[in-house]
């Protein structure tokens, strides 16, 4: 497997892609997420969470205050932004080096967000949600997360690789006439949004698909309901599902793995960087 480096440019920061994979550390500070709601909501437990994050190795900290799972009830942008401005300021004073990510779906938490000093926005609509968020990640030149998603699901066995494709080429397309240039994204298919259980696995298949575009490639499989089904575990015993299907995406090209048991996913990345790309 031949890797070609090249610089992820976000905000004020740049990390180095191709040379081993990156790894995005989880901090859901929601009551209801699908597998440590409420885990995170006080500011020393949010802290200490991010500390052991960092120290078992995550290249880049994600927070959210919004919970995206099946069925979420959405939440007012005053709210979000409340639970989210205390932490990220304290993270951020604690970590100055750490690169910071935040997962929201609205332009007016993400510009607070990034002004407040996070590096990368985190949009589960890849910019064709929320009118103003491209102008938001333009205007910071901050880092953007743009994942692939549906209004609805699939029904079963029509899951569409070549959709998803034209998608990310206009959705790129999009962003660099709105000034947002591909070595400022990183693009993600978004397992677990709108797809059936087996769905998730062909996207695996075909993650070849999604290369070769300029911008980098993010996986989020962390404890998803697809790894539950073969594994017949509940969501917090996921995490070795997780770090199997983070090794597996080597080869594939994958830059970053979006994960919430950071430790397990990097010993697993060790091997795999090893194996495949001899670092």
């Amino acid at each position: 497997m031949k890797s070609v480096s090249r610089v992820f440019q976000c905000h004020k920061r740049a990390l180095v892609l191709g040379e081993n994979t990156k790894i995005m550390g989880i901090v859901n500070v929601t009551p209801d997420s699908f597998s440590d709601g409420g885990q995170y909501v006080e500011l020393n437990r949010i802290l200490e969470h991010v500390e052991q994050l960092v120290q078992d190795g995550a290249d880049i900290i994600d927070i959210g205050a919004e919970s995206t799972r099946p069925g979420y009830e959405p939440v007012a942008k005053e709210i979000e932004w409340q639970r989210l401005e205390e932490p990220i300021s304290a993270i951020r004073s604690h970590w100055p080096d750490v690169c910071l990510s935040v997962d929201t779906q609205k332009a007016w938490v993400a510009d607070r967000a990034v002004k407040a000093g996070v590096d990368i926005v985190n949009d589960i609509w890849g910019l064709a949600g929320d009118p103003d968020m491209a102008q938001v990640v333009s205007q910071h030149q901050a880092g953007l997360v743009m994942m692939f998603n549906r209004v609805s699901p699939w029904l079963p066995g029509t899951i569409d690789i070549g959709a998803m494709v034209d998608f990310f080429r206009q959705q790129l397309d999009f962003a660099r006439h709105q000034g947002i240039a591909e070595d400022h994204i990183l693009i993600d298919p978004g397992l677990g949004f709108g797809y059936g259980v087996d769905d998730n696995w062909i996207v695996l298949r075909h993650l070849e698909e999604f290369v070769g575009y300029g911008a980098g490639l993010l996986l989020g499989p962390s404890r998803k309901r697809f790894l539950g089904s073969v594994t017949d575990k509940p969501p917090r015993e996921r995490d070795v599902a997780t770090a199997a299907v983070a090794a597996l995406a080597v080869p594939y090209h994958v830059d970053v793995l979006r994960v919430h048991n950071v430790k397990t996913t990097r010993d697993a990345l060790r091997v795999a960087d090893k194996w495949y790309r001899d670092v």
